[in-house]
Order: structure tokens, then sequence, then C-alpha cells
């Protein structure tokens, strides 16, 4: 038991160690493309268009959409919402860089940190970095296929994402009227607002919107996974000698009092 005790404290060490390293997996890209170095297109509306409401999970979903979005960058980081009572819509809050910040290749010099509902970037004195070229957008569909897509997004990507700027309107049935039963989520229409009400709350409709440029690392991901794994396996090697040794004492037990 003592080899497996300590292989599972090396396996320990070895996932908690790969998780700090792939929250700055950002970091290690390098060259950017040029798509990344943009600014994202945010249009008026070329004419009437119609989101289908939906109902997933406890809450029913209506969507106003304010302007036509796409944007392209590099992912700093994502919340895939697993712990937020929207997460049946909501798909992933996606933190990205674009424009001089990209180019520049300003993001590594600063450090992310996405959320649950926000993202936040700190800096040292003498650091550049452009506060209007950065966001946290709220991606929301109906669609599984957009919902899987969105939720195949990592830190260290380059993506598009097209779609709308919506106004969401959540409530606990279809239909809902009355304004004080009615959750409102307002997309921030500007790149140069901050705080609370900044996000971006960007409606997907299809998997063809969520495009993956360029993969980002995935060496320090795969050491994350391969360290839960043999957390998991030395667990169950532990509980399965347990049991073991338990049956053995209980048949010497039984054997001496015969």
């Amino acid at each position: 038991m003592g080899k497996v005790k300590y292989a599972f404290v090396f396996f320990t060490l070895l996932y908690l160690g790969a998780c700090h390293k792939y929250a700055t997996n950002y970091k290690l890209v390098s060259g950017p493309l040029p798509q990344t170095r943009q600014e994202p297109l945010q249009v008026p509306l070329a004419g009437p268009v119609y989101i289908e409401p939906c109902c997933k999970g406890p809450y029913c979903w209506k969507f106003t959409p304010l302007f036509s979005y796409d944007i392209s960058g590099l992912v700093f980081g994502v919340s895939h919402k697993f712990s937020s009572r929207f997460d049946d819509v909501m798909a992933a809050d996606v933190g990205m860089v674009w424009g001089e910040n990209s180019a520049r290749e300003y993001y590594k010099q600063v450090s992310f940190r996405v959320m649950l509902n926000y993202s936040e970037v700190f800096w040292r004195d003498g650091v550049k970095f452009n506060t209007q070229e950065f966001s946290n957008t709220h991606v929301v569909t109906c669609d599984s296929g957009a919902f899987r897509a969105a939720r195949s997004i990592k830190p260290g990507d380059q993506v598009r994402l097209r779609g709308w700027l919506v106004k969401a309107e959540i409530s606990e049935k279809p239909g809902e009227t009355d304004p004080y039963k009615i959750i409102t989520l307002l997309s921030s229409t500007s790149r140069k607002d901050k705080g609370e009400g900044a996000c971006e709350v960007l409606y997907i409709k299809s998997a063809e919107d969520v495009e993956i440029l360029k993969p980002g690392p995935r060496l320090w991901l795969w050491l994350k996974w391969l360290g839960l794994a043999g957390m998991l396996a030395c667990a169950a090697a532990w509980v399965f000698g347990w049991r073991k040794q338990m049956a053995r004492e209980m048949a010497e037990a039984k054997a001496a009092d015969f």
C-alpha cells in the first residue's frame, strides 16, 4: 500500500501543477493568426431576425437580436458554467484578446482570470495592454450542436465566433409577461465599456458558427487528465487493497477462532 500512497501523491501533484500551468496556456502561443489581429465586426441587422425561443432545464429563454457580430481572437480562458443555473443554454464564457494585444503578443505579459460571469486582467507597471481589445463573451444557444462546439473551446485556441448580440429574457415558464418574474441579460454593444454589463451576450445559431482556427497547445491539458486518471486509479487500487486485506484478516480471525 505504501507504493500506492506515493503514487497517489505524485499524480495529485501532477494534476495540481498541470491545472496551474493550463490556466496560462495562452502564453505558449506565438505568432497568432492574422484573423485574431482584426477588430470584431458588429453591424446593424440587415432585416428582421427571429430566434426561436426555447425551454431547457428550469428556464425558458426568449432572444431579441440587436446586432450581427463576428469576432476572432486568442482565447485566454473559458468558463463552462458547470455551476451556473443557466448552464443548459449558456454554453460558455469565452475570454478573448485581439487587435494590438494579439499582434504584439501583449497577452504574454499579463494575467487573466475567467470566473463564472466575468473576466479580469492584471499587469505590472510598464506593461502595455489595450483594455478595449479583450472581452468576456457569454455564448448562448438553443442548438445542441452549437452548444457542444462552444464547450469544446479551450484556453490557447484561436477561434472565430459568429452570431447575434442579443437581449435574453429568462423566466420559469414560456410567454411570461410579469416583469418581476423575468431575468434580463442585455448584451454590451461597445468594446469600450467596463465593469458589470460590459460582457457580450452572443447567440450562436449552429456549430458552423464556432470555428477553431487553430487549436492551442495541449501538453498541460493532457498532463492534467493524466494526473486525474492516476489519482482515480490509485484510489481504486487503495480501496481494492484495503478490501482484500480486510477479507484476509477476517479469514485469519475465523480460522483462529475455529
